[in-house]
């Protein structure tokens, strides 16, 4: 493994001379560092747990594309955003869970709320930045914000995926017609939050990815309407 780092740390130098030597900024050799940016921080740190390192748990992270969210590119937002479950974890919010159809509809499992939050969302890339928006409609209150938005409200799309810790094609909790029995506890994601950077995502405990793990640790909170 050393051996291994080794070799990706000199070969991310040749990468950097690249950058340098040229006049102007060389888009191949800027892919190939990115490249191999990545392939470092994928192997220098597990968050403590070990279970991703095993070849049966690369194939659980592995077999959807796009639910290991430390890498996307803007070309798979629409993808990861359409018939998509998940869960994010972060201060102030804690735990969401939430569910986004290819129609632009989205429905959110918030803590402590008595129902699931049926909304819109859609992707805004006008700004700067590639941005996500929801609208929950009139009657909905931000507790973190302190606010009770109007419309559409949009953040970047980056900071988002950020969060997110597990995603998965389909209505994984069947939010679109649930109900809530149990109010969803503010950490009920944070076991399976990896809690440092550079993670690989999703982190598995037990052999399972953290909405695999939520579906078990949250059946009696809710059911169908």
């Amino acid at each position: 493994m050393n051996c291994d780092r080794s070799i990706f740390q000199a070969t991310l130098l040749v990468a950097l001379t690249a950058l340098t030597a040229c006049d102007g900024p060389d888009p191949e050799a800027k892919a190939r560092y990115r490249e191999i940016r990545t392939a470092i921080d994928d192997r220098k740190s597990t968050c403590g747990n070990t279970e991703n390192d095993s070849p049966a748990a690369r194939a659980i992270v592995e077999k959807d594309r796009l639910r290991g969210v430390t890498r996307y590119t803007e070309a798979d937002a629409p993808e990861l955003m359409a018939d998509r479950t998940s869960v994010s974890y972060m201060p102030g919010h804690g735990t969401q869970i939430s569910y986004t159809s290819a129609d632009g509809r989205s429905w959110l499992w918030y803590p402590g709320n008595p129902r699931i939050l049926e909304g819109r969302w859609k992707l805004d890339d006008s700004k700067d930045m590639l941005q996500v928006c929801y609208d929950y409609g009139p009657g909905t209150y931000n507790p973190t914000m302190k606010d009770a938005p109007a419309g559409f409200q949009c953040g970047s799309f980056h900071n988002q995926k950020f969060f997110t810790l597990d995603t998965k094609r389909g209505d994984v909790f069947g939010l679109a017609t649930a109900k809530v029995l149990k109010p969803l506890p503010r950490d009920a994601a944070k076991p399976y939050s990896p809690g440092c950077a550079p993670a690989k995502k999703p982190l598995l405990k037990n052999g399972k990815p953290p909405l695999d793990n939520l579906q078990n640790d949250l059946k009696s909170y809710i059911g169908r309407a």
